[in-house]
């Protein structure tokens, strides 16, 4: 091709290629970090809350005392656990959410920023 033997051609070429690098750099592996602190965060107060804990021995009282007031005492126990622990999580996961939406449409604002002053 010609385009390629020219110095604009060849500058129009390197550009495209930085160009995409940027863009794979930026959006990919931008979205892997995020996601990758969203599901450490997730993880830790997953841990805290003990929300899977909670829902695996939602029948079994606490401290194994098998009686009706353990019973009486541990279902609403955990219930209250488990609605909070959802509620932190749906808070986490609709916080990065955000934060992955700003993150994906700052260089669009960027550009229009730039080209529409």
């Amino acid at each position: 091709m010609i385009i390629n033997k020219t110095l604009p051609g060849y500058f129009l070429k390197k550009v495209g290629f930085y160009a995409l690098g940027f863009l794979k750099t930026y959006f990919v592996d931008g979205r892997y970090f995020i996601f990758g602190i969203y599901q450490n965060w997730f993880a830790k107060l997953e841990y805290k809350t003990g929300l899977i804990v909670n829902f695996r021995y939602f029948t079994i009282p606490l401290w194994q005392e098998h009686s009706i007031p353990a019973y009486l005492l541990s279902i609403p126990y955990r219930i209250i656990k488990i609605i909070i622990g959802i509620i932190i999580l749906t808070i986490l996961t609709l916080f990065f959410g955000i934060i992955y939406l700003l993150w994906f449409l700052l260089p669009f604002y960027l550009i229009f920023k730039t080209l529409l002053p």
